[in-house]
């Protein structure tokens, strides 16, 4: 939770308060808006924001906030109730309004509940949003190719077949198969990139049990290409299995498939700390320039050497999907000077936890 607010005796008062309720939480404070730029490690949840700052109305703070942290909740603060104050700023975004008189156990407590609630909804939405519009670039240009590939082979197809060129024939039922194995990856990969968010049951499982899920999914890569997987480290994870195998087998199927014209050897390394499990996944392929390895991670954000290899620009984009999903994080090491590095940072969670979550 992030405090922003110039007068210490009401921040005082609300970490009390929070403090109180039992439950365990990190608490930072701000006396301005200036303070909170500058703290640029803060990941809040929740905020409660003074409407007046030393250098800023707070509820002007409301959208900046909004695009910094888009997941978190912002109760607006105010020494006085105003209903109109009130009323902009939940048109702004703000998920709740507390005079600072009317502070209270119970008051904190409906705002913790419901405000961070309502704020993951408004977080889910904009994220199916997003995912509409990239659901809509895929059916306007990247289905359309595929499909008019397959169209011009069935002309085609139907000439040779009038024409008797048996071997033509042949030619032209294998290129439609290829054209229609594309269309299927670009559908199934868009599918699960949209459908990401749906509520399923976490496990715990070890690192060790998740990679050789994953190996016997890319059975057939691995055999045709004469990959080597090694696993270094273990640890017990809880999480959405099917989700992490997603990710698992989306780095390794990369690894594979830009390893160059040597066998793909691929080592993933297992860390635990107290809070986190830190995965890395490295190969010895033909890597990520430098210019692109913060960007790779968006949808249909492909490397140049990379046109000339199946690919819907899907699979990094998932990748982050899942890591964010479970409240970690994935990025690509940027001093790697041989091949790929992926790093994976998942938190360590209980059973009890997540479903708490």
């Amino acid at each position: 939770m992030l405090i922003v607010d110039d007068d210490a005796g009401d921040r005082k008062l609300l970490r009390r308060l929070i403090t109180q309720r039992g439950s365990p939480a990190e608490i930072s404070e701000a006396a301005s808006w200036e303070e909170t730029r500058v703290n640029r490690d803060l990941e809040p949840d929740l905020i409660f924001l003074d409407y007046l700052l030393p250098d800023a109305r707070g509820v002007d703070l409301i959208s900046p906030f909004a695009d910094r942290w888009p997941r978190a909740a912002i109760c607006m603060m105010t020494g006085q109730g105003d209903e109109e104050i009130a009323t902009l700023s939940i048109q702004r975004g703000a998920v709740d309004y507390l005079p600072k008189r009317n502070i209270s156990a119970a008051a904190l407590d409906r705002v913790i509940e419901n405000g961070c609630k309502l704020a993951r909804m408004r977080w889910q939405l904009e994220e199916h949003r997003e995912d509409l519009s990239v659901f809509s670039e895929v059916l306007v240009h990247d289905l359309k190719a595929p499909i008019r590939s397959m169209r011009f082979l069935v002309e085609k197809l139907n000439e040779d077949l009038a024409e008797g060129t048996v071997n033509e024939v042949q030619r032209d039922v294998q290129l439609i198969g290829k054209s229609a194995d594309r269309l299927n990856e670009l559908v199934t990969s868009l599918a699960s990139h949209v459908h990401l968010d749906r509520e399923t049951v976490e496990e715990q499982i070890t690192i060790a049990e998740l990679v050789e899920e994953t190996r016997l999914s890319l059975l057939a890569e691995v055999e045709r290409t004469g990959a080597k997987v090694r696993l270094e480290g273990n640890a017990t994870l809880t999480c959405h299995v099917p989700q992490v195998i997603q990710l698992l087998q989306n780095l390794i199927g990369n690894a594979i498939k830009y390893a160059g014209e040597s066998p793909p050897e691929i080592t993933l390394r297992c860390n635990q700390s107290n809070d986190a499990i830190h995965l890395e996944v490295a190969d010895q392929g033909i890597g990520v320039p430098l210019e692109y390895r913060k960007t790779i991670f968006e949808p249909f954000k492909r490397l140049p050497v990379a046109s000339a290899i199946p690919g819907t620009g899907l699979g990094l984009a998932t990748c982050r999907k899942v890591a964010e999903r479970h409240s970690g994080r994935i990025w690509c090491d940027e001093a790697a000077t041989e091949g790929t590095i992926i790093h994976v940072r998942l938190p360590c969670r209980s059973p009890s936890q997540s479903r708490a979550d």
